[in-house]
This record gives structure tokens, C-alpha cells and sequence, in this order.
């Protein structure tokens, strides 16, 4: 049976476990879902996040006023060694904090809500458009999840899906996806997650990284590790990858397996392709991604591609 000097050590644990999930939530690297069934787990997990949330948010507000009061201060010569033996380990620093914090527990997914960020998420097939803050306007796509948090700047988390994002007045944001964090200068942006990395689109302003990538108005780039690939300058690339906000699919000259790919998303009975032959056809032209009617008769009458209902879906095969 554990003894009454396990109980501190425990809840040291727990701390320690809560601050390494709020690090990971804070930084864009976490399983959300993962997350959630750890604090799920046991009503003390749910205590001891709570706790680190709002130490953490503490000691930001401290930094804050800290990082203006030295500012205005001379500056002190550096003593690298010294620092090093005085700087607080962070975690430790949450521990000490939670400690004496009265935070009552939250049930569910509001403890997260709370300190954390807000959050919003779409079906496949759905659509959303968010007034996530003061100028700052959201629209996910199909099967999308969002986390943000107000502030100077506001920040955006892409976990999944995509995002047309709107950006007002003096509005800055930081935007958070697997490919990197990037500043976002007001105007009005596409971001799509593609494997590990992610697609920026920027219809009006401009947007940075922390290595002085720019990406400016009219251009679209495939970013993933830091590595850039930029997309022609045109308005047709642009329309493309927008048209989803008109409900629709634009083609020009792409293959059929791309095609599927692409109407799948907003399909909760998925098109199969069953000849590996058909992969190869090349198609144009616009559909509608609420209804594959018109995309499977198009096939039918342009090249002979019978559209076999089965009990999870369409199959596609030669007539």
C-alpha cells in the first residue's frame, strides 16, 4: 500500500506530465486527441493541467511586464556561466507554481478550452465559418480542425484540413501547421495541410517565416521543413485552390486518380477507382463538390467510365 510520502511525489508527477502536454499543445506537436484521453483518464490529471494552464499563463503576463520594465532599464553586461547556474528550469518553475494555485477542475474538454485555446471542427462534407476574433475570420474546409488564441499576435493552429483565414485592420497572426510557423501580415490567406507540410496561398498580404521567407501576394508554395516550393504567379493557381469556397472542384489537365482524391474529401462514400488503367485519364473542367452526379456522368460521356455503386461507394471501371 503506498505510503503518505508517495502522495507529494505523485502529484509531482502529474505536474511534471501536465506541463510536458502544455508544451507540446503550446508548441503545435501534440496529439490532441491523445490529450484528451489522458486528461480524460482521471479527474487528478484533469486538477493538475488546470493548475499548469494557469501558472503558465501567469508567468506570461510576468514576462510581459518583465520584458517592459527591462526594456526601459540599461542594459547589464552578460554572464553566460552565471545564467546558466541561476536560469529556472521551466518545468520546475510550473511545479512550484501549481502548487499553491487554486484552480478548481473543470470537467470535459473546457479545462483545455479555457487555457489553452478555442477550437473548431468540421465533418467530412462540411463547411464553417468562424468569427474567431476582432478581425480575424476563419473558414475550414471539409474534415478541418482549428485551435487559436487571441492576442498581439493571434495565433492559429492548422491540425487538420484546410483553412481560408481573413486578417483585418491592424490584425497580425502566427500560424502554426507541420511545415512551420509563419507571421501573417493582415489580408487573406488558404492554408492545406499535404502529407507534412502545407500549402500557402496568399490572395492579399504577405507572409513570413523565421528565416526570412516571404511569400507575397498572388504566390502559392508548398512548404515543408523550412523547404519552399513556389507555384507560377497566376490567377488561374489561385482559383484553384480557392474554389472550394464556391463548392467546387476545378480541373486543368489533371489525372483521374487526382480527381478521386480530391472529391473523396468531401465524400463520405468514397469513389474508387477500379481499372489502374483509368489513373492516367486527363480531365478539365469544373464540378460540384457537394453532388459527384455531374463528375461521374462527365466520365460516362467523355470517356466510356462506367460508375458502379457498391456498399461503401462508387467503382469506376471501363464500360
Amino acid at each position: 500500500m503506498p505510503g503518505h510520502t508517495d502522495i507529494p511525489q505523485r502529484r509531482a508527477d502529474l505536474i511534471d506530465e501536465a506541463a510536458a502536454w502544455l508544451a507540446a499543445l503550446d508548441a503545435g506537436s501534440a496529439d490532441v486527441a491523445a490529450f484528451e484521453a489522458w486528461r480524460d483518464a482521471d479527474v487528478r490529471h484533469a486538477v493538475a493541467f488546470a493548475e499548469v494552464a494557469g501558472a503558465w499563463r501567469d508567468m506570461d503576463r510576468l514576462r510581459v511586464s518583465h520584458g517592459e520594465i527591462q526594456h526601459a532599464a540599461p542594459a547589464l553586461p552578460a554572464d553566460p556561466v552565471r545564467a546558466t547556474i541561476e536560469r529556472p528550469n521551466r518545468r520546475r518553475v510550473l511545479r512550484a507554481a501549481a502548487s499553491f494555485a487554486a484552480v478548481a477542475a473543470i470537467g470535459g474538454g473546457a479545462t483545455y478550452r479555457a487555457y489553452a485555446r478555442d477550437m473548431a471542427v468540421t465533418a467530412v462534407g462540411q463547411r464553417k465559418a468562424v468569427s474567431a476574433a476582432p478581425g480575424l475570420s476563419l473558414d475550414l474546409n471539409t474534415d478541418s480542425r482549428v485551435f487559436w488564441r487571441d492576442g498581439t499576435p493571434a495565433r492559429l493552429w492548422l491540425d487538420r484540413g484546410e483553412v481560408a483565414i481573413a486578417l483585418a485592420g491592424n490584425r497580425h497572426l502566427e500560424l502554426s501547421t507541420p511545415g512551420g510557423r509563419f507571421r501573417l501580415e493582415p489580408g487573406r490567406y488558404n492554408a492545406r495541410l499535404r502529407g507534412s507540410g502545407c500549402e500557402l496561398a496568399v490572395l492579399a498580404g504577405s507572409i513570413a517565416d523565421g528565416n526570412a521567407l516571404r511569400i507575397g501576394a498572388g504566390d502559392v508554395a508548398l512548404v515543408t521543413a523550412g523547404q519552399v516550393s513556389l507555384q507560377t504567379r497566376d490567377a488561374g493557381a489561385l482559383g484553384r485552390v480557392t474554389a472550394w469556397r464556391h463548392d467546387t472542384l476545378v480541373l486543368n489537365g489533371e489525372s483521374l486518380d487526382y480527381a478521386v482524391a480530391e472529391l473523396n474529401r468531401y465524400l463520405p462514400d468514397k469513389i474508387v477507382i477500379g481499372d489502374p488503367a483509368l489513373s492516367r485519364l486527363r480531365l478539365g473542367g469544373t464540378f460540384a463538390t457537394t453532388d459527384p452526379a455531374e463528375f461521374l456522368h462527365a466520365l460516362r460521356s467523355s470517356f466510356g467510365v462506367r460508375a458502379t455503386a457498391g456498399g461503401t461507394g462508387v467503382v469506376l471501371t471501363r464500360a
